[in-house]
């Protein structure tokens, strides 16, 4: 091949080389604007939603932050209550403070476990004094010279029938729960009208009082 050939192609390759180099250019700019105008919306909507957010939170805070014109307490714990004078009667120190609906219940809920804590532990301490003031009344009932002793078993069983006899169930129960039932001056009560009933001195089967017999108001008159 001869000179003039190589120069002839030498000079057509940088040509197409020149042609081909400007249009890859060419896309490459097309290209990097395109990307750049999505990036570009892609910033707009995710600022368009980190506003829209930050909106609904000062919105939600703000309607937090609202003290009601009254207040309502819902779902209390069981043996927890208040009354509307309750209510009225601390509702404005509750507006007083500021508080919102959610900071009240919150109080409530305090106050609530606070009050039933120490109900049951007023109930308990109760029990406990209920079961060591029967225990001493026994006690003093077996110890008892006249009541107690060998005959304190008869001298129960004496008791019990007489409550059997004019007593209700009613009755039997407030002895039984209250401890009263053990108590030394009702049991010897019991036994001296059991004795009675037992000897025949008391035979009366009706509830009509004769005419003859005074009334407890005339004896005490």
């Amino acid at each position: 091949m001869s000179l003039f050939v190589h120069g002839r192609l030498g000079h057509y390759l940088m040509n197409e080389a020149n042609v081909d180099g400007a249009q890859s250019g060419s896309a490459t700019t097309t290209a990097s604007g395109t990307e750049g105008e999505q990036s570009q919306g892609t910033e707009q909507q995710q600022q368009a939603a980190d506003q829209s957010q930050q909106q609904a939170q000062q919105e939600q805070q703000a309607a937090a932050t609202v003290v009601p014109e009254s207040y309502a307490f819902a779902n209390l714990p069981e043996g927890y209550s208040i009354s509307e004078e309750q209510l009225a009667a601390f509702s404005p120190v509750l507006k007083e403070l500021g508080l919102t609906q959610e900071q009240a219940d919150k109080l409530v809920a305090f106050d609530a476990q606070r009050s039933l804590a120490a109900q049951e532990a007023s109930q308990q301490q109760a029990i406990e004094f209920r079961n060591k003031q029967v225990g001493e009344w026994e006690t003093a009932l077996r110890g008892d010279a006249e009541f107690g002793g060998a005959n304190f078993d008869a001298n129960v069983a004496i008791a019990q029938q007489a409550l059997a006899a004019y007593g209700t169930p009613e009755l039997s129960a407030m002895l039984s729960e209250s401890g009263l039932g053990t108590h030394p001056e009702v049991v010897r009560f019991f036994h001296k009208v059991g004795k009675e009933l037992g000897e025949g001195k008391l035979h009366r089967t009706t509830t009509e009082v004769p005419k003859t017999e005074m009334t407890i108001v005339d004896a005490f008159r």
